[in-house]
């Protein structure tokens, strides 16, 4: 059986890896310089950042791995299930017959 949602959780773990990456790339040397009132909340901050950063290099490979290894497939049924026509119900005869009681 084939679970479509493997790949698309993959592929949403590397969009947010790449963000985080982006992120880390541009705007958390700001975001630690931020803390600058306290040397304590920087070094957590930045050993934080350098955790997350190892962290997310080993998760973006297991998700390029998922995306690899189930790859996307075309499935005709999923979506609508075309069901066999029965035919229509004989209305009853008359009000008063006995199919209707």
């Amino acid at each position: 059986m084939h679970y479509p949602l493997i790949y698309r959780r993959a592929r949403t773990v590397l969009f947010a890896v790449g963000l985080f990456w982006l992120w880390a790339l541009f705007s958390s040397a700001s975001f630690i310089s931020g803390l600058g009132g306290s040397p304590v909340y920087a070094i957590i901050a930045l050993y934080g950042v350098a955790v997350a950063i190892l962290v997310s290099i080993p998760v973006a490979f297991l998700a390029v791995a998922g995306m690899v290894l189930n790859p996307p497939q075309a499935a005709r049924d999923d979506v609508v299930r075309h069901l066999p026509l029965e035919p229509a119900a004989q209305p009853p005869q008359s009000w008063h017959s006995r199919q209707v009681s």
